[in-house]
């Protein structure tokens, strides 16, 4: 009985840490940056709008803006992936409304497509929009 328990134990273990080595690394790949206040440059390749947050993918210079619309305390956020590679992330935004326009600046490969979208936190969670598509 106890060789059972032992057995079915290391196979359990075994399989744990399986998945979490899968899991890991996937999960270290996301870039994480928090935006930096900034002055609007005023040139944006591809711009969204929505009532809680503005964001901008702009490759020339490959910066991500992001702008809070709603002094709520809660943060938004540019997500991101890289379609023709392995690289995905966010620049994350919580310097509140009255910042305006805040910024990451990336340096992205030439000639990839991305796709991003932009969300805002609430009391309820993350909420986002559609993905948009640019060129780098």
């Amino acid at each position: 009985m106890r060789k059972r328990i032992a057995a079915v134990l290391a196979v359990f273990s075994l399989s744990l840490l399986t998945v979490l080595g899968i899991a890991s690394p996937a999960s270290a790949a996301d870039e994480i940056n928090y935006a930096v206040d900034a002055d609007w440059t005023g040139s944006c390749t591809d711009r969204r709008y929505t009532p809680n947050v503005d964001g901008c993918f702009q490759s020339n210079g490959d910066d991500l803006w992001v702008k809070d619309n709603v002094a709520n305390g809660y943060g938004v956020k540019l997500r991101w992936y890289d379609q023709d590679g392995t690289r995905s992330g966010e620049c994350i935004d919580t310097l509140g409304q009255a910042k305006a326009w805040t910024y990451c600046n990336k340096d992205f490969p030439e000639n990839h497509t991305f796709r991003w979208s932009l969300c805002w936190d609430s009391a309820t969670g993350w909420d986002c929009t559609d993905w948009y598509s640019s060129e780098s």
